[in-house]
């Protein structure tokens, strides 16, 4: 039982730094957009989100509900469900939402794919 209490701790260790990472990251992202391209501060917010939602997922998929597919393309579908997160936020046009989903799905399979290799 002790054995059970130790994986349960790790999970959630791991679960926290994920999602102090997804912060990170989704707040250099955002910044980017306000700063460089000009956007309003919700693109701040739903970059912040979708970092958050992105790393929980991920952790959630492979590591506590052991998903089949592999990493990366559950990586993948962590990717679009933040993509679909950021583009609810951020914008409300159907061109936007085909585009985040795509570049979610994308990019997050190539962090997942690129987290697996330093593994």
């Amino acid at each position: 039982m002790g054995d059970k209490l130790t994986n349960t701790t790790f999970h959630y260790s791991m679960l926290v730094k994920k999602t102090v990472t997804g912060i990170l990251l989704g707040a250099i992202a955002g910044a980017i957009q306000v700063w460089f391209f000009n956007h309003d501060l919700m693109h701040l917010w739903a970059s912040i989100a979708s970092g958050i939602v992105y790393m929980t997922a991920w952790v959630s998929f492979t590591d506590w509900l052991k998903l089949a597919g592999g990493k990366v393309l559950l990586g993948g579908v962590s990717g679009l469900i933040a993509a679909i997160v950021w583009w609810s936020i951020a914008i409300y046009t159907e061109d936007a939402f085909i585009q985040a989903a795509v570049a979610g799905l994308c990019f997050g399979a190539a962090f997942a794919w690129s987290d697996r290799r330093m593994t």
